[in-house]
């Protein structure tokens, strides 16, 4: 051994910490502040996107309780993409497309809205031989036990319908559909 190396007791090497063992401390500490830091956002984000399939929610219930207190004879008519039909005349009505407080629509949304309502229909036009299966169509709307391609506006008894909200969320692209049937037996 050379007379110019320091001579460290064992106590003073057990007293510090190597190298190794501070890399493995700041390691450690990197990756749990990592995690909680991943814990937070996740726990954020997700609440943000809670908040915001409650705000869709309530705006796709508050508006079947506007449809359901209408004329049954004026649903279609009220709530479908033709605004010259509307029963107190031409751009009087809701029409098909909505929007909801607090919630974007999609960059890409060629109609800028969030909110739709979906109904078996062509423009004016109620027909039973459309296809759309989330609303069970093709089906006999106006009960004479026959699917046609003619217009029924005028004389359906079950009109089957979907409320769809889709919007840019914190989270990305958010969609709540909910689908529902109104009949002519439950309202005057």
């Amino acid at each position: 051994m050379s007379q110019f190396q320091p001579r460290i007791s064992a106590a003073a090497r057990k007293a510090g910490m190597t190298l190794i063992e501070v890399m493995i401390a700041v390691t450690v500490l990197t990756v749990t502040v990592y995690m909680l830091m991943t814990t937070i956002d996740a726990s954020a984000s997700h609440s943000a996107t809670r908040a915001e399939q409650g705000l869709a929610s309530n705006a796709a219930r508050n508006l079947l309780e506007e449809m359901h207190a209408l004329s049954f004879t004026k649903l279609f008519a009220t709530y479908n993409h033709d605004t010259n039909d509307d029963p107190n005349g031409p751009k009087t009505a809701p029409g098909a497309y909505f929007d909801v407080e607090g919630l974007q629509p999609l960059p890409n949304n060629p109609n800028g809205h969030v909110g739709e309502v979906i109904l078996p229909s062509t423009g004016s036009e109620l027909r039973e031989d459309a296809n759309n299966q989330a609303l069970g169509m093709p089906r006999d709307l106006n009960g004479d036990s026959l699917v046609d391609n003619l217009n029924h506006a005028t004389d359906y008894l079950v009109l089957p319908v979907a409320i769809q909200i889709t919007w840019k969320g914190k989270s990305g692209k958010q969609t709540l559909t909910i689908y529902t049937m109104f009949s002519k037996l439950m309202k005057q």
